[in-house]
């Protein structure tokens, strides 16, 4: 059976479909019964999604419109930001990566920072618990070292994978948390 396009006298345009062994015969117009003639119409429009519009501004960051031509759009166009239209699923997983990259560095500078600040504050508590351990009894000491100790044996933060994708072009699930391995990076489906 093939699906072909007909007109009738009264101009109602229908698909129908048509047994190959009924060709070149059309059937009856499904709307009116009348007699019908194959027309061939042109192709379908071809459905593309829009463009993913992003702003980068001077300093290399970027801004995110909700809407690619909405007013948050047009104050970024009047700030100077660069528009920036991906279109297509290789350019947004090429955005991807260079975002994850530069998050990632910023996420390792931040956890080095917050691990500074951290062994300085260590630093000054431990020092205060020494002093207060000289009076203290034996076992009031030995409390005191094993949390140091314990304290010592916890995991330092680290930096992970930001995890900035994009739901836009993804056509599988390699987005969700259950297609994320135990150190949150993604699994080859």
């Amino acid at each position: 059976m093939a699906l072909i396009d007909v007109k009738c006298a009264n101009d109602h345009i229908s698909e129908v479909y048509r047994a190959a062994r009924d060709w070149p015969r059309t059937p009856t117009c499904p709307q009116c019964g009348g007699a019908t003639e194959q027309i061939h119409l042109p192709r379908a429009v071809v459905w593309t999604a829009d463009p993913v519009v992003v702003f980068k501004a001077k300093d290399g960051s970027f801004r995110f419109p909700g809407d690619a031509n909405g007013i948050s759009a047009r104050q970024y166009e009047r700030q100077g930001l660069q528009r920036v239209e991906i279109r297509g699923a290789a350019e947004m997983r090429s955005f991807e990566s260079q975002m994850n990259k530069r998050e990632y560095s910023r996420l390792a500078r931040r956890v080095e920072r917050n691990q500074e600040q951290r062994e300085a504050r260590e630093k000054v508590m431990r020092s205060q618990l020494r002093d207060e351990m000289a009076h203290m009894t034996s076992f009031g000491r030995a409390v005191a070292l094993q949390a140091m100790r314990n304290n010592d044996g916890k995991p330092r933060p680290r930096a992970t994978h930001p995890g900035f994708i994009s739901e836009v072009y993804s056509y599988d699930r390699s987005n969700r948390e259950t297609s994320r391995d135990s150190d949150g990076r993604r699994r080859r489906d």
